[in-house]
């Protein structure tokens, strides 16, 4: 099981992904015309470019995520079609650019392995990293690997078979060090799924955390579908107090609590009540018939209701 993809473990992203439960407008799909008629096109979740900085150095790469609510039994083969045409992608925009600038005029064409392409042996392409995000508090029990989809288990013939492997981030599996690595309020998203299990261990979190004071609207609302919590809240300036909600739903429940208890009491008062009038009744010698029809119309209760509270006397 990967805990962090190892494409991002011990290195910084400049502008962390923002994560939503909807699809972002940003890269609406990736389409690129095959054989025949018809066309691949896929709809990604997310997709932007990121500068991964290690030993100050910054390399640029194309990161798309996916938000999993559900495990996805094809995730490989899924992720593996969208970085496929994301590469696609980019190697059909250096072909048209280098056309477009006439790159291919006599002088400056190695090949004619150039001109057929568009794609001149000196242009490269940006890595494309996929990351699929886990929402799910149950385990990932699907595959994290094309291998593994195989009906095959041959390790000769699978050495000749390419592989590809799903980056995985599963918060509950992620330690409190993989969490610190998150600067943006996805930690809190992570963090509050991990704990979502148990009530108590969330709403120590929620409450002990000074982030949660200033988090951003569009994670609270992230926080309140992936963890159920059904929390009710005010922004401010985009911005929500998460512990304030935390206490309101409290004095919510509370007060719900003294409802039901005087609810409750008024109940058992009323029960007494009838019970001493028919103690009164019987040491008057009424007839228990007498007796059980003032107590329906006195009190409105079905004539089985006056049996029970007659007999228990």
């Amino acid at each position: 099981m990967v805990t962090l993809p190892v494409a991002i473990k011990g290195q910084e992203l400049s502008r962390e992904v923002e994560v939503s439960i909807k699809r972002s407008q940003m890269h609406k799909h990736s389409k690129r015309k095959t054989d025949g008629s018809h066309s691949a096109q896929k709809h990604r979740d997310l997709l932007k470019f990121a500068a991964m900085m290690q030993d100050s150095y910054a390399n640029y790469v194309i990161l798309g995520v996916e938000n999993q609510m559900e495990v996805h039994y094809a995730m490989p083969v899924r992720n593996m079609v969208y970085d496929a045409l994301q590469y696609d992608k980019q190697v059909a925009m250096i072909a048209a650019d280098n056309r477009r600038n006439k790159r291919f005029s006599s002088g400056t064409m190695r090949n004619n392995g150039e001109f057929l392409s568009g794609f001149l042996r000196t242009d490269k392409i940006l890595p494309v990293i996929t990351l699929t995000l886990y929402f799910g508090t149950e385990p990932w029990d699907g595959p994290l690997s094309l291998r593994e989809m195989y009906s095959i288990n041959d390790s000769k013939l699978l050495d000749f078979v390419p592989d590809y492997r799903v980056q995985l981030i599963q918060p509950m599996t992620l330690s409190e060090d993989d969490f610190e690595k998150f600067h943006t309020s996805l930690r809190e998203v992570l963090q509050t799924i991990k704990y979502s299990v148990d009530a108590q261990k969330l709403t120590e979190y929620i409450t002990q955390n000074e982030r949660m004071h200033r988090l951003d609207l569009s994670a609270a609302n992230v926080i309140n579908t992936v963890a159920g919590i059904g929390l009710e809240f005010r922004q401010d300036r985009g911005k929500v107090d998460m512990c304030k909600a935390i206490e309101d739903l409290k004095a919510e429940s509370r007060e719900e609590g003294r409802a039901e208890g005087r609810e409750e009491g008024h109940t058992k008062g009323r029960e007494e009540t009838i019970e001493q009038t028919v103690a009164m009744l019987r040491n008057m010698k009424i007839p228990k018939e007498t007796i059980l029809s003032e107590l329906q119309k006195t009190f409105s209760i079905s004539e089985e209701e006056a049996n029970r509270i007659y007999n228990t006397k």
